[in-house]
This record gives structure tokens, C-alpha cells and sequence, in this order.
């Protein structure tokens, strides 16, 4: 008898083991890899099959990765980056844990994937979850958009970088204006200069545009003629009457885009500024006057870079500070643009990125009176981030671009999306609203659209 050791020649007959009996690996049921319906599963199978594409993938599962990315059939080589990800079960393809959907039933997985409506990130969230295919974001932000019902109920726009206006050379050049009311008055925020910030505050008769115009000349009687006006589109600025006037005075006269007080953000601000003042104090006369006489962060206050003096207030001052002073308009606007810098840095800091420009033709939905509209870019507005959109009864609306999605939707998907949903009751409400809301719009912006050059729809 031998005894072998780990060295010896002398060893024994190789034989099978079996440790676990009648257990036969090849033969289990890999359906319980994707527990779904047995005629879904068998659908996969199919159009797995049948898809010319994924057949393509499979074989180079079975016959291994070339050795570089470019001897790849071009569909394929989307794949190369997580090809150890991939595997063949059952005749279904997988990413990690994840079911490749064939090309033919991507169009079914989208409307599974959006039935409940959750918007687009939820729905990408939802989907990369379980599934996956070559496109799938893309194709599910597509079907989100066109869906009308969707579109009209989504969120604005992120709020965009700050623009930074040009700073004037002089004073009393660029001036925004605004109204605000206090108390049940009605005043004229009048002049914020955009160089000096000097403010002009005067409690108006009546809102009419002759009214509006009077104050105005006024204080151009004193002070001088302007180069440019910044207001928003109040039926005061929007007029005929009013366009005369800044032809006849020989100043630009700039809107900022309707229902975006944002874009008229100097004069938005100071109202802001003017109303604190007014609330607070028993004097306003004298708390404009102290406003004024207060250095901004650039060492020198309003007065100075207005008038270019300090103002007598009830503060003792010395002689030589309420003499003129010469001050360097260089200087000064350089520190005003280094102003202006901060002041975006800090702005943008909570801001989503630049949106993508729009051309002629685009299909968009244009947010107003709560909702969202669908219509077509027609022109680039002159001013900066605002379009022309009109509608699909043919009237012409003028809007920001936060307010512009878009969007594969068109108008006449909405009432065929509802009656599919069995919403009828819904849609005789938004019908309603939708009539309503059209009256009072018609009445609202044609006086903006003629001062807008805007052809107004017949």
C-alpha cells in the first residue's frame, strides 16, 4: 500500500462531485431575474430578438470586446464605456441590474413611465432606476414636453444670471421710472439715475399719461433733457401720447418685458427703498434729503455724484465739505462698475445657468395669468432676453425668456389629452377661464404692442 504526499506521482483517479443532488444549474427558470407578467416577459424576449441592434450586442457579449473602441459598428459603441456593466439573461439584456428596452418597446415603457405625471425629473429618476436604453433622458424630457397637459402646469424658469446694464457717462443721462402706490396715494417714482442714484419722488394728481408726462417735464425743465427712459409697460408709458413726448423731448424710451418687473430692476429696487423711507419716518422730505446726502459704497453719496457737492443737512458740517468738489468721472466709473460686479457675483450665486436662445419658428408655452399657453416665436425682441410669441388665435404677446419653455406641445393636444382622462368637467373649466382670460388680455396689450412695435392681431 503507498501513501501519497503533496509530491508524489502516485495519485488518484480523477472523480465527479456532486454536492448537492438532482440539482441540475442549467435547467433553472431565469424568469424570477425580472418577476413581471409571463406575456410581458415574453414580449421582451421578442422584441429583444427581433431588434437588429441589441442581436448585434449580444454576439459581442458572446464573442468578447474587441481590443478598441473603434472597431465597434458605430450604434454600438454608446455601449463601450460600461461594457463589463452588460450581461445576456434569458434572452434579455441587462446594465448592471437594469433592463435594456428594445427599440420597439420604448414608446410603451414611455407612457408607463409618465402615466402618473410627475414632470421630468421625477420621471428620469424613476426610469434610470429600473431601465435603461441609448437616449432614454433625452427621450423622456421630449414626452414630458409635448405633452400638453403637462406644459401647462409646469414651473418657471430658473431665475437666469444677472444682466449688467452700461454704466452712463454723466449723470441725469439713463433714468428708470416707476409707480407705486402708498396709503391710497398714488406717486411717481420719477427718476432713479442710473449713475448717481439720486431719487425724484412726487405724489401724482391722477395716473392719467398727461399727468405722467407734466411731472416729467418738470424736472427736466430743471435739470435738463435725457438720453434714455426705463419703464415698464403701465398704460401711462404705453400710450400714444407718450411716445410723442419722448420724440418731442428727443429720449429713448425702453419697456421692460410685461408682467417681469425684474427687467426695470433699478427703479424696482428704489420703489422698494422710497417705500421704507416713507413708512418710516414723520418727515419723507427730510428722509429723501438725508438718502441723498448718504455716501454709497463708493465713498461718495448721491448729491456728490449728482450735483457734485455735499447737501446742507441737520448734521453740522463744515464749510470746506459743502464747497463743489471736482471729481474724477473716470474713477467714479470704475468704481461703480466694480460696484456692479459684486452686486452680480453675489446675484448669480443663487442663480440656474444662461437658457438657451430661441429662434423664429420655435414651438414654445408662454407663461401668463397663471398658466401656460403654447404659441410660436415670432421675432427676437430688441431688448435683451425678450420674444415675441404668438399664440394660436393669432394675437402677439411679448414675454421674457423665463416665461418661454420650449416644447413639442402644440394647443390642440390639451382638449384630446383630457377627454382621454376622462376630465370633461376640467376641461369646460379651463375652456371657460381660457375665454375669459383672452377678453381681458385683448383689452391689456394692445396700447403695449403698438408702443412696442409689435403689429397688433386683427
Amino acid at each position: 500500500m503507498y501513501l501519497a504526499d503533496h509530491l508524489s506521482r502516485s495519485f488518484l483517479k480523477e472523480t465527479k462531485e456532486v454536492l448537492v443532488p438532482d440539482l441540475h444549474v442549467n435547467d433553472i427558470h431565469l424568469i424570477s431575474h425580472m418577476p413581471i407578467a409571463p406575456e410581458m416577459y415574453a414580449k421582451f424576449q421578442k422584441e429583444t430578438a427581433n431588434d437588429e441592434h441589441l442581436q448585434e450586442l449580444q454576439d459581442v457579449l458572446f464573442d468578447g470586446w474587441p481590443n478598441e473602441k473603434s472597431e465597434l459598428l458605430h450604434y454600438l459603441r454608446p455601449y463601450w464605456t460600461f461594457r463589463d456593466a452588460l450581461s445576456v439573461i434569458d434572452g434579455l439584456l441587462y446594465k448592471s441590474n437594469k433592463a435594456i428596452v428594445p427599440k420597439a418597446l420604448q414608446n410603451e415603457m414611455l407612457d408607463k413611465i409618465h402615466e402618473s405625471h410627475l414632470g421630468i425629473v421625477k420621471c428620469k429618476s424613476r426610469a434610470r432606476d429600473v431601465l435603461f436604453w441609448i437616449g432614454m433622458g433625452q427621450d423622456i424630457e421630449d414626452k414630458v414636453k409635448a405633452y400638453g397637459l403637462c406644459a401647462q402646469h409646469q414651473s418657471l424658469n430658473a431665475t437666469e444670471p444677472m444682466l449688467m446694464p452700461e454704466i452712463p457717462e454723466r449723470p441725469w443721462s439713463k433714468l428708470a421710472t416707476d409707480l407705486f402706490e402708498y396709503q391710497k396715494q398714488h406717486y411717481l417714482l420719477v427718476v432713479v439715475d442710473y449713475y448717481s442714484k439720486w431719487p425724484e419722488v412726487m405724489k401724482l394728481d391722477n395716473e392719467t399719461s398727461k399727468n405722467t408726462i407734466d411731472y416729467l417735464k418738470g424736472l427736466m425743465s430743471r435739470f435738463g433733457y435725457i438720453d434714455e427712459l426705463v419703464s415698464n409697460n403701465g398704460p401711462q408709458f404705453s400710450l400714444l401720447e407718450f411716445k410723442r413726448f419722448a420724440t418731442e423731448y428727443g429720449f429713448k424710451h425702453t419697456t421692460s418685458s410685461p408682467h417681469y418687473a425684474q427687467s426695470n430692476g433699478q427703479a424696482e429696487r428704489s420703489v422698494q427703498t422710497i417705500k421704507k423711507l416713507i413708512m418710516k419716518s414723520k418727515d419723507p422730505h427730510k428722509a429723501l434729503l438725508d438718502y441723498r446726502n448718504t455716501p454709497l459704497d463708493i465713498d461718495l453719496s448721491p448729491a456728490q455724484l449728482f450735483l457734485n457737492r455735499r447737501l446742507k443737512t441737520s448734521l453740522p458740517t463744515s464749510l470746506p465739505l459743502l464747497m463743489p468738489q471736482n471729481i474724477n468721472n473716470r474713477e467714479i466709473i470704475k468704481k461703480l462698475e466694480i460696484r456692479q460686479r459684486k452686486a452680480k457675483t453675489n446675484y448669480d450665486k443663487h442663480c440656474g445657468p444662461e437658457l438657451k436662445q430661441l429662434k423664429q419658428g420655435d414651438s414654445v408655452v408662454m407663461y401668463t395669468d397663471g398658466k401656460w399657453k403654447a404659441g410660436k416665436i415670432i421675432q427676437k425682441h430688441h431688448t435683451p432676453r425678450s420674444y415675441v410669441v404668438q399664440t394660436s388665435d393669432g394675437r402677439r404677446y411679448r414675454r421674457n425668456r423665463r416665461h418661454i419653455r420650449p416644447t413639442a406641445y402644440n394647443d390642440n393636444t390639451v382638449e384630446k389629452e383630457h377627454f382621454k382622462n376622462n376630465h370633461n368637467t376640467t376641461v369646460r373649466k379651463i375652456s371657460t377661464v381660457c375665454n375669459i382670460s383672452q377678453t381681458l388680455d385683448r383689452s391689456k396689450t394692445v396700447a403695449t404692442e403698438e408702443n412696442e412695435n409689435i403689429e397688433p392681431s386683427k
